[in-house]
C-alpha cells in the first residue's frame, strides 16, 4: 500500500489544514447570526460609532437580558439557540436629573419571546424591530456584507498558505 501519509495524500499537508481552515469560516458562518451591538443615549449615529458587530451566542443573550431587566422584566434567560437582531429607540426616565433621556440600542435577542413588549411604563418605546432574515439587519445607515470580510479572511489564509512556505 503507503509507505507514508505524503503518498497516500495527492496534495500536500498544507492544503489539508488550508481546506479545513475554510470549512470551519464557512460552517461558522452560515450557523450564526450577526447582530450590529450597541447603546448610546446620544444618537444612532454615536450608537453605530461606540458599537460593534456581533456574533449571537447564548451567553451573550443572556447578559444583554440581564443588563436590561430592569427596564424589561419579561425577557427571558436561557440556553436557546436560536436568535433575532434588535433595533430600539426608547424614553427612558433615569429618576435623575437629566429626567428622560432618548437610548438607542441594536443587539441580539432569543428568538423565542417578544423582545419588543413587556416594557415598563417608565420605557416609552418609540421603535422597536426584530429580525433574522440575513447578517446585520439591525444596522443603520451603509451596509457591508459580513461575506466580505469572510472572503478576505479566506483569502489571507490562502496567501499565507501559498506564500508562507516558499519562504521557509
Amino acid at each position: 500500500l503507503f509507505r507514508s501519509v505524503k503518498e497516500a495524500l495527492p496534495v500536500p499537508a498544507t492544503w489539508i489544514h488550508l481546506a479545513t481552515a475554510v470549512m470551519v469560516l464557512l460552517d461558522s458562518a452560515a450557523h450564526g447570526l450577526l447582530c450590529r451591538q450597541c447603546f448610546s443615549l446620544v444618537s444612532w449615529d454615536e450608537c453605530d460609532r461606540v458599537g460593534r458587530d456581533n456574533l449571537c451566542t447564548t451567553v451573550g443573550v443572556n447578559t444583554s437580558h440581564l443588563n436590561l431587566l430592569h427596564e424589561n422584566p419579561t425577557l427571558a434567560l436561557g440556553n436557546h439557540s436560536e436568535f433575532r437582531c434588535y433595533k430600539y429607540q426608547a424614553r427612558i426616565n433615569q429618576h435623575n436629573d437629566r429626567g428622560l433621556v432618548t437610548g438607542y440600542g441594536r443587539g441580539c435577542t432569543f428568538a423565542a419571546g417578544d423582545f419588543c413588549s413587556g416594557w415598563k411604563p417608565a420605557v416609552a418605546v418609540k421603535q422597536c424591530d426584530v429580525c433574522d432574515d440575513r447578517d446585520l439587519c439591525n444596522r443603520g445607515g451603509r451596509r457591508s456584507p459580513p461575506e466580505a470580510a469572510l472572503w478576505v479572511t479566506v483569502g489571507t489564509v490562502i496567501a499565507a498558505a501559498i506564500i508562507g512556505p516558499a519562504l521557509l
